[in-house]
């Protein structure tokens, strides 16, 4: 059952970050079913009422305090348990960085729960949740309110984080989390996982599988994504030639460097820029 528009806000402009968020008050009629799941994350927090959400022959209950974490293409089907079901919620591609945030028990099987027991801490979630959801809604919200919305998600994830002990609390692997940074600031460079692993001692295999585990993707997507979020940027805010900007964010191609923009954004890299600069 879809809402008004003006109840959340939607955003296409990254490959990761929040893509489509809002706060909902619903009756007894609300349902959603995703049979194959989803291909981004969703995350719900329980004001009050009560809903249920059903995966993998179980259904569980969502009360006033839970919060609840699907990964994706977790089948699943959720809606109002009762008479109503008021509810902040969001979905979202996470940034690289959250990954430490999002190391929680149960992602393993793609699902996570788990009730807020202190009152503050409630609070302090349903503000930040709130926030997200207040940065995003303004139509034609610019860059630094996307930022402020994705500033209250990342907190909301850090509260989350802190429920959970602190044997739960997984820093990320120091090789992983400088690779990380060398690929954020170092996007352009071309890469060779054997030269990666090398440069960080460990074996290919052992680094491309440390990395998906902790940062959630591989390290030439997540590499991609850095670049083609630089190239949306770039796009937007000069006029270099799309196929110079190809090859600054480090695409040896501009044919590959389309298709691969047109997969995430949904429009060529021409049709992109234009769209920006008669927003």
């Amino acid at each position: 059952m879809a809402k008004k528009p003006t109840d959340y806000a939607m955003y296409t402009e990254r490959p990761y970050g929040i893509l489509i968020a809002g706060h909902y008050k619903e009756s007894s009629e609300y349902a959603i079913h995703r049979p194959s799941g989803s291909k981004d994350w969703l995350l719900m927090y329980t004001v009050s009422g009560e809903g249920q959400i059903q995966k993998q022959n179980q259904a569980v209950t969502c009360a006033a305090g839970d919060v609840v974490l699907l990964m994706p293409g977790i089948p699943h089907h959720y809606g109002t348990k009762g008479e109503a079901w008021e509810f902040l919620w969001v979905h979202f591609i996470p940034d690289p960085e959250w990954s430490t945030w999002l190391r929680l028990p149960g992602t393993e099987a793609r699902f996570f729960m788990t009730q807020i027991e202190d009152e503050r801490l409630r609070h302090s979630i349903q503000d930040s949740l709130t926030r997200m959801v207040r940065h995003d809604l303004p139509a034609g919200s610019s860059g630094l309110h996307r930022r402020l919305s994705e500033l209250a998600l990342e907190e909301t994830l850090i509260y989350i984080q802190q429920t959970c002990g602190s044997e739960s609390s997984v820093t990320m692997d120091p090789r992983i989390a400088a690779l990380l940074r060398e690929l954020q600031l170092c996007y352009a460079q071309k890469v060779s996982l054997p030269e990666l692993a090398r440069k960080h001692c460990m074996s290919t295999s052992r680094l491309s599988h440390l990395f998906k585990e902790q940062v959630g993707d591989s390290i030439l997507n997540t590499l991609c994504k850095f670049r083609l979020d630089k190239a949306a940027q770039l796009l937007s805010g000069t006029n270099r030639q799309v196929s110079e900007i190809a090859s600054d964010v480090g695409f040896d191609c501009a044919i590959h460097f389309t298709r691969k923009f047109r997969e995430v954004f949904g429009e060529t890299p021409s049709m992109y820029r234009k769209r920006k600069q008669t927003d």
